[in-house]
């Protein structure tokens, strides 16, 4: 199939070769060499020694050293370090998921107080009343009210601070944003 089949005979004289002194090709006489190494002489024990040429990538380099003893490995997250890992699979699954991957289905009120269901990911219902532990950062339900549930949390934060949080989880949220 040449140009002509393809419909790109006009363009074909739109391209022009290519100069030879835009191109700057060293020939083999103007080439560096390498420096000739150095050789050194190993004594076998006889009068037969051997020359051998030193190698560079056998020989350590000691002009330049980083000794990181003492000092944290940047590449790790500061949480690692602080030893919060992965979650504790004894725990009770209310404390083994975020209070945000949470849905509050419904709130029961009766003659013990106010109760409350919560369903995790993975589709699990969970009743809830006042002293719930709930959470990953130590969150305790203090209240349960007719529009959602108030999670207090304790926990430290990246500059091992203790700090304490309020959590409102709405039974409907979008009614809470009016």
């Amino acid at each position: 199939m040449g140009f002509a089949e393809t419909g790109m005979s006009s363009h074909v004289g739109q391209i022009s070769p290519m100069r030879q002194d835009s191109l700057k090709v060293p020939s083999l006489k103007d080439a560096p060499k390498p420096a000739p190494s150095p050789t050194v002489a190993v004594a076998v024990g006889d009068e037969n020694a051997q020359l051998v040429a030193p190698n560079s990538l056998l020989e350590p380099v000691s002009a330049l050293s980083y000794d990181p003893s003492g000092r944290r490995d940047p590449f790790v997250p500061v949480l690692q370090q602080l030893g919060l890992g992965p979650i504790d699979p004894t725990l009770p699954p209310l404390q083994r998921v975020g209070l945000t991957e949470m849905n509050l289905i419904a709130v029961v009120w009766g003659a013990y107080g106010n109760t409350a269901m919560v369903q995790t990911p993975d589709g699990n219902g969970y009743t809830v009343r006042r002293g719930t532990r709930i959470g990953p950062n130590n969150g305790v339900v203090s209240a349960v009210t007719e529009k959602g549930i108030v999670v207090q949390e304790r926990f430290t934060d990246v500059y091992g601070s203790k700090q304490e949080r309020e959590y409102v989880k709405l039974l409907h949220p979008k009614e809470g944003a009016e």
